[in-house]
């Protein structure tokens, strides 16, 4: 009985290993040029860089999840973009040009668009990731929305079928 749970302890740190081997470079998450423009003009740079360390933080913890270690020098490039974003409330760079607008009791329904490539290193695509959902209803919205709930909510659908494209890509390999 005692050689089995040994047995079993060793194959999962077995597991374990395998799966930790793959490794992984992450690009700084970049705007399409549309929602730079959108970024700069309503959302502000601070909020943008929320957005960018989101999605870098969810693509990270996803990958991590499956036992890729991201690294610099990795065989394979996640490069992605944040194509647009909608804010739940209203961002400060817009409440500066509306000073109309009241912060507290003002909810849109908001989401995301992203998209990402798994590059190998001589460049060629391995992979693309697409994914975008936006609220359609406010009753979609559970309880007060901070600034980007619904968007967080997405870039954390997208990391991980990012995670899922690069194990896929991996496996198949």
């Amino acid at each position: 009985m005692r050689l089995a749970f040994v047995a079993a302890g060793l194959a999962a740190l077995a597991f374990a290993q395998a799966a930790s081997a793959g490794q992984v470079a992450i690009a700084p998450v970049a705007f399409a040029p549309a929602f730079q423009a959108t970024v700069e003009r309503d959302i502000g740079s601070s909020q943008g860089d929320v957005l960018r360390n989101r999605v870098s933080a969810a693509i990270g913890d996803a990958l991590a999840r499956r036992g890729v270690v991201a690294s610099s020098d990795a065989p394979v490039t996640i490069e992605a973009d944040i194509v647009n974003a909608v804010p739940n409330r209203v961002p400060i760079q817009r409440l500066r040009s509306h000073y109309m607008l009241d912060p507290g009791r003002s909810v849109q329904l908001g989401g995301a668009e992203l998209h990402a490539v798994l590059r190998a290193s001589n460049g060629a695509v391995l992979s693309e990731v697409v994914y975008s959902r936006y609220d359609e209803r406010f009753a979609d919205l559970l309880g007060p929305p901070a600034m980007w709930t619904s968007a967080t909510h997405t870039i954390n659908q997208f990391a991980e079928r990012v995670a899922d494209a690069y194990v896929a890509q991996t496996a198949a390999h």
